[in-house]
Formats: C-alpha cells, structure tokens, sequence
C-alpha cells in the first residue's frame, strides 16, 4: 500500500515542491531517530561503566565478604593474604566502669609483611556483606588495658586494638578516626606475625553471623583476610 505522504496529486502544478518537502521530512524523522538511538546507546554505555565502577568499589571497599580470599595475581598486583585465626570470647572490666565484650582475633601471618597504613578494618554481615559502622565511637586504651575508658554503648559499636606479640597493646582503629597511637609515636607500624587484633565491643556479637575483615593495598597490591566472628 503507497503512503499518502508520498502520493503527488496529479496534474499538481506545485509536485515538485510537495515532492520536495516530503522527503525533507523523512529526513528529518530519520535524523531524530538516529539521535535518539545515539543517545540511548550512549546513556546505556555510561550506565554500564557506573555499575562496573560501583561494582569494582564495593567489592574491594565495602563488601568485604565477597573478597577472595586466597592468594593469586590480580590486574592490580600479586594479592597479600592476611590469615586470621579464630577468635576467642571474652571480657574486659573498663577503667571507666561497666564491661566491655571483646574478642581477641590472631594476627598468624601475612604472605607479604604489611603496615597499618596501608590496611583497614570492617566488621560486616557475612550474608549480605553490609558494613557495620561505628559512628562517634571512642577508642580508649593504654599499653595494658584495650578499655581504659567507658565501654562502646551498644554491640554494633565497635572499634579495635592492635596488640603486639608480647601483649603490649599499640594501636586503636575506629572507621572515623583511623589507626591511632596508645602512647606517642607512629601510626604506621608494621603488623608482626602472632600480634592480636582486639575487638572490643558494649556486647557480644560472636556467632551473630558477622566477619571481621582486612582489607587495604600495598602499592598496587590489594591485602584481603577475613574470620567469622
């Protein structure tokens, strides 16, 4: 069946110029599809690299329990496995008053030494990888003593204490603030083998289904370990 549009009446004196603007109206309609289909075809192609982004950020920042875990060669650079003992459960009476839940991760060993400057700490949901934050928490501690203030008020607050292989506690961690000193010095230590990570808590969250997980890059090499809690 023949378009209307296209239909030139006969013995028209002006078919030429109706020709004319029939077909400089196909092309018109032709060039807004095609910019149309571009910029869907764009749009879509900048979605995509959105999520592959997003994708790439959650797997190596705030989704800790997807991470691989065993050693191998990435895009990045040769993967450091920290390896995690299984905590031990207990408590700590708190210089401030009150009892602090704390459980005491080891620190076995790293395929590659590391420093604390280059590693940070997440406490997450195994099952769905969702962080738990630790908003406004204070890290008090002294050399002998992973609670020398008042206790964290809830047990989704959390922060940690680096302890070295003698028991002489060295560091505090809170997602705010970071590693921190216990007494003046350096906040980017070398983590040595057989060290303690402490995770003092205001109440137990051992066998809740969360996992305490290192992560971080040395260079361009991504340092991953991960325990259930």
């Amino acid at each position: 069946m023949t378009d209307p549009a296209d239909v030139v009446p006969t013995g028209s004196s002006t078919g030429g110029a109706t020709t004319t603007r029939t077909g400089r109206a196909r092309a018109f309609r032709q060039r807004q599809e095609q910019q149309r289909t571009s910029r869907r075809t764009r749009l879509a192609n900048l979605v995509m690299v959105g999520i592959i982004v997003a994708g790439a950020y959650l797997i190596y920042t705030e989704r800790p329990g997807v991470l691989l875990t065993g050693a191998g060669t990435t895009r990045f650079g040769t993967a450091i496995v920290v390896q995690l003992g299984t905590p031990t459960v207990g408590t700590l009476p708190c210089t401030g008053g009150g009892t602090a839940a704390v459980e005491r991760v080891p620190w076995v060993g790293s395929t590659k030494p590391v420093a604390t400057g280059e590693v940070y700490v997440r406490v997450y949901e195994i099952w769905d990888g969702d962080v738990i934050l630790d908003p406004n928490v204070v890290a008090d501690a002294t050399p002998s003593n992973a609670c020398a203030g008042v206790p964290p008020s809830s047990a989704l607050l959390w922060y940690l204490v680096l302890a070295a292989p003698n028991g002489t506690n060295e560091l505090t961690y809170t997602q705010a603030g970071l590693w921190e000193p216990v007494t003046p010095g350096s906040a980017n230590v070398t983590v040595a083998n057989d060290s303690t990570l402490l995770l003092v808590t205001g109440a137990s969250i051992a066998g809740t289904g969360r996992g305490l997980a290192i992560l971080g890059f040395a260079g361009l090499s991504p340092i991953s370990g991960s325990v259930p809690l």
